[in-house]
């Protein structure tokens, strides 16, 4: 049994990791979006998106690399169609979930926020194709290497499976809070307990799967089909 100064350890190890990843991934995504600003408006969001998530990814390999343990620590192996299969439900778990949640908050007459690529995407429709796509190669897999592969892979050590599934899907929906700042204290809030809400399937499935690739479909999943939708709602008609 570890003991209370081990789980505090590891818990701080994990929440200063997470801001670090947020804050590399913010300054690498705002460099590559200056980068690619000759680009369609589109195209380079897409661009700064994709480099965001990837580097918050690539914080993860390096901290667990300084913490002496290798890639295989992350456990991403070639999926079975079982494993693949686990991950598709997962993500369509989560779609309903959103739904649910989005019936209980308006029928409670609770403030949403929106995340800030909304106002994008209604200006300029386009954004959600290519983020359907930056969602299945960047967000999905950069994030997951982050959440569930360095911060879930890490509780392991200390707590038991489910409470390691609770505090990294807190972990995971604290470090989305700047994508919400803007909006009333009440729309965060409740935006932030969805993502927890959400993120405990994701946990779950990598739990169930001890794969990180049923997670980063599930993921994928559940961000394509809301921009695809986004499209569908914003786009030409």
């Amino acid at each position: 049994m570890s003991s209370s100064f081990e789980r505090l350890s590891v818990v701080t190890r994990v929440a200063f990791v997470s801001l670090a990843a947020v804050l590399v991934g913010s300054f690498g995504g705002a460099l590559a979006g200056a980068a690619a600003d000759g680009l369609p408006a589109a195209y380079a969001y897409g661009v700064e998106a994709a480099v965001a998530s990837l580097a918050i990814g690539a914080v993860a390999v390096v901290a667990a690399r300084a913490a002496g343990v290798g890639f295989e620590f992350f456990s991403v192996r070639r999926p079975s169609a079982r494993t693949l299969g686990w991950g598709v439900l997962a993500g369509v778990a989560m779609l309903a979930l959103l739904w649910v949640f989005g019936a209980v908050t308006s029928a409670l007459d609770v403030p949403s926020a929106s995340h800030g690529v909304v106002s994008r995407i209604e200006a300029n429709p386009t954004i959600a194709l290519v983020m359907v796509v930056v969602s299945i190669v960047g967000v999905a897999p950069g994030e997951e290497l982050l959440a569930r592969g360095f911060v879930q892979g890490s509780l392991y050590r200390v707590y038991p499976d489910w409470m390691a599934v609770v505090v990294a899907s807190a972990v995971f929906a604290a470090v989305h809070v700047f994508a919400y700042w803007t909006a009333p204290v009440a729309a965060v809030v409740a935006s932030l307990l969805q993502l927890f809400v959400i993120s405990l399937v994701l946990g779950w499935v990598y739990v169930r799967t001890r794969n990180l690739v049923a997670a980063v479909v599930a993921h994928a999943v559940y961000d394509a089909v809301q921009f695809a939708f986004a499209y569908i709602t914003y786009g030409p008609v």
